[in-house]
């Protein structure tokens, strides 16, 4: 299977040499024009490169640690889905660079197999989506992304850290630009035994090995100030053990490869611009049920996907967007009972957007899918933001989104069910944000009301089937607190998050399982010349894990520290402690994650 990636990408790697992007300047970022509007109305988080390296075992720390996201883990880089503002992991839309990557099997975003150290940047959106990003974009959407520079000749930066459990993580970029080219290599490793224990609950994290590689390419090209073509690819290949119980407990894996390739070509002048995209990606993963035998099932799933974004630019009125789109997804099962399920679909959406003399923003769009076999809503979206002083910002967004079943809802044998409906959810924010110089504060209600949520639930003593059950609705508050001051050589800065959230079925009035009431996080970091230290907490409250809200995880407060130092111009050596208070905790009833542990760490960039 890895050497079809190989020589498929070398393929596409001679054919796809084309690429575009933004305007002519000589740093691009590649960030979609509409999540960099999408902050005009909603709470955009962005994580740095540089702040990944505080959280660098895997994609699950950073949004555990350093967004309002829960995420629900097998153990520390098992199995991992995430919930926000109450919703699903299905509820979630991860994208790749402007392209929703979630699987078409399961529906969600398959965290810590996509690796963390490759990306340039992370935007995690809150609240809906649905009208840019697709399926799933119903509680939240997190942003992958990779930055591409020109005129900057040659530069690279290598990380590699040694951590407890024999865990090594290490990534390398390299780049280089003239005026025209732009091109960047990126690979990363990660390899664990990760055979922890906690003594205190007698825990043994058997068999829960990992192995992690991955490999991109980004290439730019300016033909002229109006034209520019861009490429982007991504190599990658995991091999994940699940932990057992017990030291004699069969022991099983999951391997999976992928590759996701993207051409754009942007123009752009005054009074229009139009990106026209092409993506291919396609993930495989094979099952173990004896980890040293034959697999036992597995699947490969692809996505061709062709997208336009025309936009007529007109200060005067309106900004009017025309964004269409055709996916076609096909499968090959093996084991699984999915043979070979295809499905064709696209949709059309018109974006209206006006800034009033950056005081007052208007933006209001309509959406319509087309998918085969399955009929779907129209849906829309409203937002609006208000400065009224120098003080206080006020913005409102309101929406309608969707999520249409994936494969294994559909043609999972025995259990998959043709009769599903998408699931479609209303959603309304209103955010207040204060900006008090160095201190920016922000508090955003919210309510979401799910319909005809897709559930799993059992038909028999052997055999499980999804049904459309009924009603959701997810409320509550969530506050954001951000300070930077800069005295002399001290650079501090500080951040914390806080969620008040109710997930309730609305049919049974219980929480929905695995949506902790009270969740907040919070971290500060200084600098002074060549040191640099940082202090981050997470705390957990109550967390139901049963649907009659019987059993439940209880409440933890995790810390991780991390001290480091900068030789010369290009060295940086840190130290981190994670867990740094020992707390027993677990984020999924039978698993627990690990307690005080160490890591050290080299950045040398040149």
């Amino acid at each position: 299977m890895k050497n079809k990636y190989v020589f498929t990408g070398g393929l596409l790697l001679l054919y796809n040499f084309f690429w575009a992007q933004e305007k002519l300047i000589d740093t691009v970022r590649i960030v979609d024009k509409h999540l960099r509007d999408a902050e005009k109305t909603q709470k955009v988080i962005t994580v740095s490169a540089s702040d990944f390296q505080k959280n660098p075992t895997n994609l699950s720390e950073v949004l555990r640690f350093q967004t309002p996201f829960y995420i629900k883990e097998n153990g520390r880089g098992m199995t991992s889905s995430p919930s926000f503002r109450g919703s699903t992991a299905q509820q979630t839309a991860f994208v790749w660079n402007g392209i929703n990557i979630n699987s078409i099997f399961l529906g969600q975003g398959d965290i810590n197999n996509l690796g963390l150290l490759n990306f340039d940047e992370m935007s995690v959106k809150p609240g809906g989506g649905s009208i840019l990003y697709g399926s799933g974009a119903i509680g939240g959407s997190v942003h992958l992304n990779n930055h591409l520079t020109y005129d900057r000749a040659f530069s690279g930066n290598f990380f590699g850290e040694y951590a407890s459990y024999n865990t090594v993580n290490s990534a390398l970029k390299l780049a280089y630009s003239d005026e025209k080219l732009s091109v960047k290599l990126n690979a990363s490793f990660a390899d664990s035994q990760n055979d922890y224990e906690v003594k205190p609950k007698r825990y043994k994290h058997w068999n829960a090995q990992y192995n992690a590689k991955q490999f991109g390419l980004d290439v730019g090209y300016r033909l002229n100030d109006d034209n520019e073509i861009r490429w982007h690819s991504l190599l990658s290949n995991g091999d994940q053990h699940f932990p057992v119980f017990s030291e004699n407990s069969n022991r099983t894996k999951y391997i999976t490869n992928g590759f996701k390739s993207l051409l754009n070509w942007n123009f752009h002048k005054s009074e229009f611009s139009n990106q026209l995209s092409f993506a291919y990606v396609e993930d495989a993963y094979d099952y173990y049920a004896d980890a040293d035998g034959a697999r036992s099932n597995g699947a490969t799933g692809k996505t061709f996907v062709v997208k336009n974004d025309f936009t007529l630019i007109n200060p005067e009125i309106f900004d009017i967007s025309l964004i269409t789109e055709y996916q076609h997804n096909s499968a090959e099962g093996y084991g699984s009972g999915i043979i070979n399920p295809k499905r064709n679909w696209g949709n059309a959406a018109l974006v209206l957007k006006r800034d009033f003399l950056e005081k007052f923003y208007l933006e209001a769009a309509v959406r319509k899918n087309f998918i085969e076999n399955i009929k779907s809503p129209l849906l829309f979206s409203l937002g609006a933001k208000a400065e009224f002083s120098p003080v206080y910002t006020l913005k409102l967004n309101l929406s309608k989104n969707f999520r249409f079943p994936s494969f294994n809802d559909l043609y999972w044998e025995p259990g998959g069910n043709l009769d599903l409906k998408p699931e479609t959810s209303y959603n309304a924010e209103l955010n207040n944000t204060f900006n008090f110089g160095k201190l920016k504060i922000e508090v955003v209600p919210y309510y979401t009301h799910l319909h005809d949520m897709i559930q799993w639930k059992p038909v028999s003593s052997e055999v499980w089937s999804p049904v459309n059950v009924g009603n959701v609705a997810s409320y509550g508050a969530e506050a954001y607190l951000n300070y930077q001051q800069k005295t002399g050589n001290h650079h501090i800065s500080g951040n914390a998050t806080y969620t008040f959230t109710r997930s309730e079925n609305l049919d049974t009035h219980k929480s929905l399982t695995y949506v902790p009431v009270h969740r907040a996080t919070a971290g500060i970091g200084w600098k002074h010349k060549v040191v640099d230290a940082f202090l981050q907490g997470m705390f957990t409250g109550k967390t139901f894990t049963t649907t009659d809200e019987v059993n439940f995880l209880k409440s933890s407060l995790v810390a991780n520290a991390g001290v480091g130092a900068t030789f010369g111009k290009h060295w940086h050596i840190g130290l981190r402690v994670n867990n740094v208070f020992d707390e027993v905790y677990q984020t999924n009833e039978y698993y627990f994650l690990p307690l005080r542990n160490y890591a050290v760490n080299l950045n040398y960039k040149f």
